[in-house]
C-alpha cells in the first residue's frame, strides 16, 4: 500500500534517521513529497520529489496560492492513491491541513524536537496547533516527556503514541574502545552548532579534565545552519575554545557524508551529547546521532534532557545534569582512570539499542500504527 511522506527536505545532513525509517518501513511504499530535494547521490533509495517543480507556474502559485496545493502536484499525489499521510515535523503538518483534506485519508503527524519546545511556546503556533490536533488521526512522540508537553499544547491523549527513532545496529560496524598505553582520550562532538546543543560544556568540561592530568583530544563535527544565533553559537564556542587555552586539543570539522563520520567515530573513544534546553524553550526530541554511536558500541557523556532519559533506559544513572561541566569532566576523568570503562559501558549502550531501538523493530512499529489507523 502507498504512504504519502512530506518532510521539508529529503535526505538532508541532519535527517538521515527519516531515510533509514522508511527504508525499513515493512508492509507499506513510502513516496516522499518535500520542500527540497538534497543528497541524493549519497541517500539513493526511494521514490522523492519536491513538491514545487521549477517552473515560472510553480513559483508563481507558491508566492500566490498560500497552504494550497499546486493543482499539478495535487493531481499528480492523487494518481499515487496514497492510503496514508505521514507529515514529519509539526511546523510542516500545521500546512498540510489542505492536502490531508483533498486526499481524505488517515492522517499522521510526527513531532522531533524544535516543533514542540520552541514553537509551542509561540501565542502564533497556538490556532494552527489546534486546528492541526483536531484533523490529525494520530499524533507520533520521539518519547514521554514530549509526549506530556504535546499534551499540554493540546493534543487529546489517545491520538498521542510514542514512536522512537530506529538505528540500523547490523549494518552500523561496532568495536570495544580501547584506551591503548601513550595514546589520547578521544572525545567526539557531532551536531548543529546550536544554543540546545550545548557544545560550550563539552568544551569546558575537557578543559577541566585536561588540567586534572587528563590527556585528550576534542572532535567538534558540525555546522552552524540556518537558524537565528546559530552563527552567534558557533562564534561563542571558538572563543571559549581560545580563552580556555584549549586550541591545540582541539579540531573543528564541517558536516561530514555519513561514512566519513562513522570512520572517525570508530577512532574515537567516547561521544559527548551535552544537550541542554535553549533560552527560547528549544530542546532536543531525541538525538539520533546519540543513537547510531551509542549502537557502534561507544559509550557516551550525554545529559538528563528531554528524552535522552528514555533512550538510556536503565542506564540513565550514566547521564549528567544539563549545563554541568564538572559533571561532564568527572566522567571524562573516569574513563581516563579506568579504561576498562569504555569498553564496559560501551557494550551496554549498544545491547540498549539493540534490544530496544533496533530500526526492523521500529519501522515495524510503525506500519503497526499505519494498520491501527487504516483499520
Amino acid at each position: 500500500m502507498n504512504t504519502l511522506q512530506r518532510c521539508p527536505e529529503f535526505v538532508g545532513r541532519t535527517m538521515n534517521w527519516l531515510y533509514d525509517h522508511l527504508r525499513f518501513l515493512p508492509r507499506y511504499t513510502p513516496t516522499v513529497l518535500c520542500d527540497t530535494l538534497m543528497n541524493r547521490g549519497e541517500f539513493p533509495e526511494l521514490d522523492a520529489r519536491a513538491i514545487y517543480p521549477r517552473s515560472i507556474g510553480s513559483r508563481i502559485w507558491s508566492r500566490l496560492g498560500g497552504t494550497r496545493l499546486y493543482p499539478p502536484d495535487r493531481i499528480r499525489i492523487k494518481r499515487s492513491a496514497p492510503r496514508v499521510l505521514h507529515s514529519h515535523f509539526g511546523d510542516l503538518a500545521a500546512g498540510d491541513i489542505q492536502l490531508a483534506q483533498a486526499l481524505g485519508v488517515p492522517w499522521v503527524a510526527s513531532f522531533y524536537g524544535a516543533d514542540v519546545y520552541q514553537l509551542g511556546r509561540r501565542d502564533e503556533w497556538r490556532e494552527p496547533y489546534a486546528a492541526l490536533f483536531r484533523s490529525v488521526t494520530k499524533v507520533l512522540a520521539l518519547g514521554p516527556a514530549m509526549a506530556a508537553t504535546l499534551e499540554k499544547l493540546g493534543c487529546p491523549r489517545p491520538k498521542i503514541r510514542i514512536h522512537p527513532l530506529g538505528v540500523d545496529v547490523e549494518e552500523l560496524p561496532s568495536a570495544p574502545r580501547k584506551l591503548r598505553t601513550g595514546e589520547p582520550l578521544r572525545l567526539l562532538f557531532a551536531g548543529t552548532f546550536r544554543e540546545k546543543k550545548g557544545i560550550e560544556y563539552v568544551v569546558e568540561g575537557a578543559a577541566r579534565a585536561r588540567r586534572s592530568g587528563v590527556r585528550l583530544e576534542l572532535q567538534l563535527v558540525g555546522n552552524p545552519l540556518g537558524k537565528a544565533r546559530d552563527r552567534e553559537t558557533e562564534e561563542g564556542v571558538s572563543r571559549l575554545i581560545g580563552q580556555l587555552g584549549i586550541g591545540d586539543v582541539v579540531s573543528r570539522h564541517a558536516f561530514l557524508p555519513f561514512t566519513e563520520l562513522i570512520e572517525r567515530a570508530m577512532r574515537a573513544h567516547v561521544f559527548v551529547a551535552p544537550s541542554v534546553t535553549a533560552a527560547d524553550g528549544d530542546a532536543e526530541g531525541t538525538p539520533f546521532v546519540l543513537q547510531q554511536m551509542m549502537a557502534t558500541g561507544m559509550p557516551v557523556i550525554a545529559t538528563e534532557h528531554s528524552d535522552i532519559p528514555f533512550l538510556l533506559g536503565d542506564l540513565s544513572p550514566m547521564l549528567v545534569p544539563e549545563r554541568d561541566a564538572c559533571a561532564i569532566a568527572d566522567r571524562i576523568q573516569r574513563f581516563w582512570k579506568d579504561p576498562e570503562a569504555l569498553v564496559t559501558e560501551g557494550a551496554l549502550v549498544r545491547r540498549r539499542m539493540r534490544e530496544h531501538f533496533d530500526i526492523r523493530q521500529c519501522a515495524e512499529r510503525l506500519a503497526q500504527v499505519y494498520d491501527e489507523i487504516l483499520n
